[in-house]
C-alpha cells in the first residue's frame, strides 16, 4: 500500500493566529472584520520589524509598544489606536494571558488618550436630498432605510430578512420594530418609530421590498465585506462621506427620537436613555449619546 502523499500542513499566517485566538468569544461580522484588519496591520509591523514568528502566545509588551509607536507615526486617530490595542488584548486572553494583557496598561504602551465627545453631526439636509435625488433605486433605499430606522450599516445590509415583519408592524400602528439581523454582538433590540415619522419609516421599507422582489438580496454582493465596501462606495458616490457618512443617517434618526421625546414631556436624561436604546447601545448610555449623536449638532445650532 503506497503512503499518503497529501501536502504537510502549512504553517499559519501571524494574523490567522491572532484572529483564532481573539474568537475564543463570539463576535459580531464587522467585528471580526475590525480585529482582522488590525491583525494585518500588526503582521506588517512584525515582518518590517523583524520579529520572527510571532502569536498570542509570545508576543511582547516591547512589540505592541513599538506597534502602536508606529501607528501614531502613522497619523492613525486616537480612538482607532484604542481599538487596535483592545483588538490585541482580545487575542491575548483568548491564548491563556488574559491576566497579563489587563495587567499591562494603555499608558505603559503609548497609547494616546482620546476624547469620546464625538464631532459627527446630522447628515446635511442639502446633501441627502442631492444624494436621494441623484440614486439608483436601490441605493435610494438603502438611505432611506439608515435614514428613518436608524440602522447601523450591517443592520441595513441584513435587512431583507425582516422587512416583511417591519412592514406588518408598522401598517398594523405598532410604536416600535424589532431589528434582529447584523445588529452589534447579536443584541437583539425594538426601535421606537414615533407617530410623526411612522410614515416616512414605512415607505422606506415598502421602497426595499420593491427592491428585494427583484432579487435574493437588498445589497447584492457575493460576500458581507463586499456589500459593506458596495455600500459605501455608493454613498460616497452620493456625497455621503466624511462628516456626512452613513453614520450621520443614524444621527438624524436619533435627533428626531429626542425631540419628539422632549416633546412629549420627558426629561433630557430620560429622552436620552430613550435614544439609547432605540440606537442598540443601552439605556445607561445616554450621556454617551448626546456626547457622540447629537451634541455636535446642537452646538453648531448656538
Amino acid at each position: 500500500m503506497s503512503k499518503s502523499t497529501s501536502p504537510p500542513n502549512r504553517p499559519r499566517s501571524t494574523e490567522a493566529k491572532f484572529m483564532a485566538a481573539s474568537l475564543h468569544k463570539g463576535a459580531a461580522t464587522l467585528t471580526r472584520q475590525k480585529m482582522l484588519t488590525t491583525f494585518k496591520a500588526f503582521a506588517a509591523h512584525a515582518k518590517q520589524g523583524r520579529y520572527g514568528a510571532v502569536d498570542p502566545a509570545t508576543v511582547t509588551e516591547k512589540q505592541i509598544r513599538n506597534y502602536v509607536a508606529g501607528r501614531i507615526e502613522g497619523g492613525i486617530t486616537p480612538r482607532t489606536i484604542q481599538n487596535e490595542v483592545s483588538h490585541l488584548r482580545r487575542a491575548l486572553r483568548g491564548a491563556g494571558r488574559g491576566e497579563w494583557a489587563d495587567s499591562v496598561t494603555n499608558a505603559q504602551l503609548g497609547v494616546p488618550a482620546g476624547t469620546r465627545i464625538g464631532t459627527g453631526r446630522v447628515v446635511d439636509a442639502h446633501v441627502l436630498a442631492y444624494a436621494l435625488e441623484h440614486a439608483p433605486t436601490d441605493t435610494r433605499a438603502w438611505i432611506q432605510l439608515e435614514r428613518s430606522l436608524g440602522l447601523r450599516r450591517e443592520e441595513m445590509i441584513e435587512s431583507h430578512k425582516s422587512l416583511r415583519q417591519w412592514e406588518t408592524a408598522l401598517m398594523r400602528g405598532q410604536s416600535f420594530v424589532t431589528i434582529r439581523h447584523g445588529t452589534k454582538g447579536g443584541r437583539v433590540r425594538d426601535t421606537a418609530i414615533p407617530p410623526p415619522y411612522r410614515e416616512r419609516a414605512l415607505a422606506a421599507v415598502k421602497a426595499a421590498l420593491e427592491v428585494v422582489t427583484r432579487r435574493e438580496h437588498l445589497v447584492d454582493s457575493p460576500t458581507a465585506r463586499a456589500a459593506q465596501k458596495q455600500v459605501h462606495d455608493r454613498f460616497a458616490a452620493l456625497g455621503l462621506t466624511g462628516k456626512d457618512s452613513g453614520h450621520a443617517l443614524r444621527r438624524a434618526f436619533c435627533r428626531d427620537n429626542y425631540e419628539y421625546y422632549l416633546s412629549e414631556g420627558h426629561s433630557v436624561k430620560e429622552a436620552l436613555a430613550l435614544c439609547a436604546r432605540d440606537l442598540g447601545h443601552g439605556e445607561g448610555r445616554g450621556r454617551w449619546v448626546w456626547n457622540n449623536y447629537l451634541r455636535a449638532t446642537y452646538e453648531q445650532q448656538t
